[in-house]
């Protein structure tokens, strides 16, 4: 079950998202910098216009003063040119009047305001005297026209010292305002190429951040896919094992049956510890193929104290002597509806988890009892489930640590100690299986995990009872083709079938079958799925083309490439393998009868 590498993209978010927000504040800075330098330039803009518009000012003052002295000395010699004179003074005024109108609009700061109001009310008294002047120069008497000249050449160069005094006032303010304003600018293009270089820099850094982490994500995914594929290689060795080893086991427990036929009672008992360990070989089989998930999931209802007590057996033997295992079974019986193998994989998985967390030894506690669960507790839904703790005194983790513990391939250990799919397969177990796990740690005190399954619902279901415990229905005489490609078990097999009421013919591999079934058809084809020369279900296609309604039932100890149909998987029993001969041929009566009704 792929679970999401939260570390990795946690990371990659981050450096993605402070990518993003270096160039949203590069746009941002952009934008400010661009509408102050805007903003600036346009006061520079301003200060400068306003700068000439003084300049233009005193200028005018400059030439109306001119004029005015011109005039003065016409009214003291009384020229005959003074209306020339006054005509051009009075024009010149005009043009004085119209600039400083221009200047009093533009938009200036108040000391510069102030000065233009003083060159204004010169202005104004400048043109009073002017006023005093003609009405005592058109009188016509010498004597008034001495006081105009006078008036004129005293009064009125005061009011243009005034002007000019002012003019210059506001052209030193203007100018200075303009160069604050172009070295304001100046500035902020300095700042601008700072705060640019700064970010480039976070922004490559950051990018070189993220090449580093993605390489670091792509070796790191090279790391899991060889060592997923080193976990499938070892799959398929460890599953073309089992295959002869499960055939060797069968041929055990099948002539243990034969001799203990014909066994007297003192070796009755030396007969059961050969099948018992037989037996405990199979289970250990069982548990590889299902480590290396390449087992069949194989429903049935049991009992979750007998697959506690097979686990104790087995760890007791594997955890350590510098373990203390203690496993409490439930006080009453608590029914599952699953694979009891997945369960003794969980169990086993945990315990071994526990172990390699107390180097030091230390105690492992695994309790089971039945829980009415109604709080939603590890996200179930209410209902009755078994609780299964396992409890170490071990390291324990931090936080951090148990946020990640399910990721598959996380691991604390050191390289090629663990691959980091234990706890990963629990979860995947246990969640598939539609129950929940939690998980409490504490550094220095140990780890709790507590597994939820969900008891089966029906209160009258029993632990499903394996076909040797009750009577094997007999054959009536049946033809059954054994196809099996090591000599000894498929004579074991046409020995029990024998011993079973059935017409039996052997075929060591495929091609004898297709010749055997030729030459007298048969009931039903007992074959094994994987044989040198060719496969089960290729014999089966085969056989079918020229008796299609032949029922078959496959015998395999192979767990991969299992065939559609009745199959019984090795090693089995002769109550077995007696069971599941006659259901096949009950199934296939059955479908010859419906298909003639």
């Amino acid at each position: 079950m792929p679970w999401p590498r939260a570390h990795w993209g946690g990371k990659r978010l981050v450096i993605n998202a402070a990518i993003v927000a270096v160039l949203v504040t590069m746009v941002v800075l952009g934008f400010s910098v661009s509408a102050r330098q805007e903003r600036m330039a346009g006061e520079a803009r301003r200060a400068q216009q306003l700068a000439q518009a003084v300049q233009q000012v005193k200028y005018r003052s400059a030439d109306l003063n001119g004029w005015q002295n011109a005039y003065a000395l016409d009214i003291e010699r009384a020229d005959a040119g003074t209306e020339v004179s006054r005509a051009q003074f009075v024009a010149a005024a005009a043009r004085f009047d119209g600039d400083l109108t221009a200047l009093e609009r533009l938009p200036a700061s108040p000391e510069i305001q102030t000065a233009v109001h003083r060159i204004r009310s010169a202005f104004d008294e400048f043109l009073t005297v002017d006023r005093s002047a003609v009405r005592l120069y058109r009188t016509g008497r010498p004597a008034d026209r001495a006081a105009a000249s006078e008036l004129v050449l005293g009064r009125s160069v005061e009011s243009y010292s005034v002007i000019a005094q002012a003019c210059d006032t506001s052209v030193a303010l203007a100018t200075t305002a303009m160069d604050a304003h172009f070295a304001g600018l100046d500035g902020v293009g300095r700042s601008t190429r700072r705060y640019i270089l700064v970010l480039s820099v976070i922004a490559v850094a950051l990018a070189a951040a993220g090449a580093l982490l993605a390489e670091a994500r792509r070796r790191a995914e090279a790391e899991r896919t060889r060592q997923a594929q080193r976990l499938a290689c070892l799959g398929r060795l460890a599953g073309g094992i089992a295959h002869d080893f499960n055939n060797i086991l069968g041929i055990i427990l099948n002539y243990t049956e034969f001799v203990a036929e014909q066994a007297r009672d003192e070796t009755l008992d030396d007969l059961g510890h050969i099948r018992t360990a037989a037996e405990r070989a199979a289970g250990l089989t069982g548990q590889l193929l299902g480590f290396i998930r390449q087992d069949e999931v194989r429903f049935a209802v049991f009992d979750a104290n007998t697959v506690l007590a097979e686990s104790h057996a087995l760890l007791a033997r594997t955890l350590g002597e510098h373990v203390v295992l203690t496993v409490v079974p439930s006080p009453d019986p608590v029914l599952l509806h699953g694979d009891a193998g997945q369960l003794q994989q969980i169990i086993v998985n945990l315990a071994v988890n526990a172990r390699d967390a107390m180097p030091g030894g230390g105690t492992v506690v695994i309790a089971a009892t039945g829980v009415d669960v109604a709080d939603g507790r590890a996200g179930l839904k209410p209902g009755r489930y078994l609780e299964l703790l396992v409890s170490d005194t071990g390291t324990g983790m931090p936080p951090e640590t148990v946020a990640r513990i399910f990721d598959p391939f996380f691991t604390t250990k050191p390289k090629g100690q663990g691959t980091g799919l234990g706890l990963a397969t629990v979860r995947d177990l246990v969640t598939a299986a539609g129950g929940g796990v939690s998980v409490v740690s504490k550094p220095g005190i140990g780890t709790t995990f507590r597994i939820y399954l969900r008891r089966t619902g029906d209160f009258f279901a029993r632990p499903d009872q394996e076909p040797d415990t009750v009577q094997a229905p007999r054959g009536g005489g049946q033809s059954v083709l054994v196809v099996e490609d090591d000599p000894v078990l498929g004579s074991s097999i046409a020995r029990i079938l024998a011993g079973g009421g059935y017409r039996v013919r052997s075929a060591p591999g495929a091609a004898a079958a297709v010749a055997a079934h030729a030459q007298d058809r048969c009931d039903l084809l007992v074959t094994d799925v994987v044989m040198p020369e060719m496969s089960g279900p290729r014999l089966v296609e085969i056989l079918h083309r020229t008796d299609p309604g032949l029922p078959v039932l496959y015998c395999t100890g192979y767990p991969e490439g299992t065939p559609g149909g009745a199959c019984l998987a090795k090693p089995f029993s002769p109550g077995r393998l007696l069971t599941a001969v006659h259901a096949a041929l009950q199934d296939a009566a059955r479908t010859l009868h419906d298909q003639s009704a």
